[in-house]
Formats: C-alpha cells, structure tokens, sequence
C-alpha cells in the first residue's frame, strides 16, 4: 500500500503566494532600513560641521531618526542634533562663528541678545537655513545674566518629503 499524498494546484499556488509576499516585505523593509541608515548618515555629516570646543559638556539630545517612508503625525521625519553646555558666557560673534563653521546661509537670523520677558532676561538667538535640501537651525541660549548654563544646539531635520 502506497501513501501518496500530492499537493493540490492551488495549495501549491497559495505557498508561492505567500513566499513571494514574504520575500517582498522582507525586501521593502531591508530597504528602508539601508535607505534610514544613510538619510542618518547624512545628517550627521552636516551636523557634524560645528565642533564643539574644549570644555563643552554634550547634553542628552533625541535619538537621531531617519525615516524612509514618513507620516510627520508628531515630530520631524528625519532629524539629527548635538546640544551643549558651553559653561562659558556667549562671546560677540559666537554665533555668526557657527554659522560660518557650518557653511550655512540664514534665510532666518535672530542676532544675540536679551528679552526681559524671555526666559528670565536670557539670550535667545539663531540662525536657520537650509543645506543641500535639510533644514539646519543653530541656537544659542542661557536663561539670565547670573545662569551657569550656555546652551549651543544645532538641529539637522526635515518634516516630510
């Protein structure tokens, strides 16, 4: 007595079906994956124009995201930063120094200076533009005359595609 236990044509159809749509997803998401990789890798090079100085303590910043497919919902599609305490006074020029460094060219710039009814009279300055197709912002913040804390932030990001 033989067993013989053939597969059904559309049994064999349904695997195929299911292998290539398996192959496929797995694909796409190696894909986005690499291209995530890369949109990060691209940030950072630009984010990585302004060096910070000796004695500049990094402070925690968002993870960086860099987003194939994006739905901007919350938050920015692709973004990379670096933020500082400089532990130092901001010096005339410090942000036009960074700006400078960084290559950019401000389609948006806020000299330094202080607002009493800014964040307890402290400096608030920036300068925003665009880099090969990124929006790049560099800010500058201390909250008052007397405050140990020198913020320097630089921010690599992009809302959608």
């Amino acid at each position: 007595m033989q067993c013989s236990k053939r597969m059904s044509r559309g049994r064999k159809i349904s695997l195929g079906l299911l292998a290539v749509t398996v192959a496929f997803v797995t694909v796409f998401f190696l894909w986005a994956s690499w291209t995530s990789d890369q949109i990060v890798a691209e940030l950072k090079s630009i984010a990585d124009r302004l060096h910070a100085e000796s004695g500049w303590e990094d402070l925690e910043t968002q993870p960086p995201v860099g987003s194939a497919l994006c739905i901007p919902l919350d938050g920015p599609c692709s973004q990379y930063a670096y933020r500082w305490d400089t532990h130092r006074k901001y010096a005339e020029g410090d942000l036009e120094r960074y700006v400078q460094q960084v290559g950019l060219i401000p389609q948006e710039f806020e000299a330094c200076g202080r607002n009493p009814r800014f964040n307890a009279g402290g400096l608030d300055c920036r300068a925003i533009g665009v880099i090969d197709g990124w929006n790049v912002r560099i800010t500058i913040r201390d909250y008052g005359q007397d405050d140990d804390s020198h913020v320097v932030q630089i921010v690599v990001n992009k809302y959608g595609y």
